[in-house]
């Protein structure tokens, strides 16, 4: 899979210090594989796998971005794989990031002249729904193309409210 700490720009831009950078890639570790299994399945994600490693042209599809209108009416939009991992990663970093494992608990940081925003207005809650929304499209496009993938047993994610 292609996301890396320099992937985090532009819109997913993340301040990154050599102390932090670590654990950033553990982030993208966990949670790259985490959510390509649920987006797809077991079965269906070693496929994909198996399938991008030796060019099947119906596991890159699901890989890069698409515009597709169903049948019925439907369009959707994904930006590809990587732009679903770039979003769950930004949401959970940005999420943890905000509070500091000390021996006396967790704290939230303070700046000196300034205060942390909050995650809304962090724009936090956005990533995850654009990242999610890619999801459920590549969902739906799998569930309208099952003769395709016969082995999708995915799990749905929900786009959160905003407040």
């Amino acid at each position: 899979m292609a996301v890396t700490n320099a992937s985090f720009i532009d819109k997913y831009k993340l301040t990154l210090t050599d102390f932090n950078a670590t654990e950033l890639t553990a982030y993208i570790n966990r949670y790259e594989t985490i959510t390509l299994i649920e987006l797809l399945g077991k079965e269906l994600y070693d496929l994909y796998v198996a399938g991008l490693t030796g060019g099947d042209p119906i596991y890159e599809f699901l890989r890069d971005p698409f515009n597709v209108q169903l049948d019925s009416g439907q369009i959707l939009n994904s930006r590809g794989v990587d732009d679903i991992i770039l979003g769950v990663v930004y949401f959970y970093w940005s999420r943890d990031i905000e509070t500091q494992r000390t021996s006396n608990g967790s704290v939230q940081k303070k700046g000196e002249n300034s205060e942390v925003a909050s995650q809304f207005k962090a724009n936090v809650q956005s990533r995850w729904n654009e990242a999610i929304k890619t999801y459920q499209d590549i969902q739906c496009y799998i569930l309208d193309n099952s003769d395709v993938y016969p082995t999708f047993e995915g799990y749905a994610k929900e786009i959160m409210p905003m407040f």
